[in-house]
């Protein structure tokens, strides 16, 4: 299986993530909503609560002032969804950081920032 740079994307994330912050390695999640799939599959998604617009990775620590980081992942020149847009904005709304990178530099400076009070 040939991963696609989004995928790879996410995983040096990670890597870099759990590396740099092993104390909270359980507190970083990814959401798999990208996934293509049957209807009668999507129909179970859905009932199962997956939603359009999530965003890739959630930070579950409190930092910044903010209860936790939403990331929304992009590479080359996707942009971001009318939902995941929605998304974003509904979680600053609700006292979270919430932000999009295209790539890992600017992924890991949002993080650092975000973890060290910026």
């Amino acid at each position: 299986m040939t991963l696609q740079p989004e995928q790879i994307f996410h995983i040096n994330l990670i890597n870099w993530f759990t590396y740099t912050y092993p104390q909270y390695e359980n507190d970083i999640h990814h959401f798999a909503n990208e996934r293509r799939c049957h209807v009668q599959q999507g129909r179970v998604l859905k009932r199962m609560g997956v939603k359009k617009g999530v965003s890739d990775i959630f930070i579950a620590i409190p930092a910044s002032n903010k209860s936790g980081l939403w990331l929304e992942l992009k590479v080359n020149k996707n942009k971001p969804s009318k939902e995941q847009l929605e998304f974003l904005e509904r979680k600053i709304e609700r006292g979270y950081a919430a932000n999009c990178a295209w790539d890992l530099e600017q992924a890991i400076s949002i993080i650092n920032n975000y973890l060290q009070g910026y």
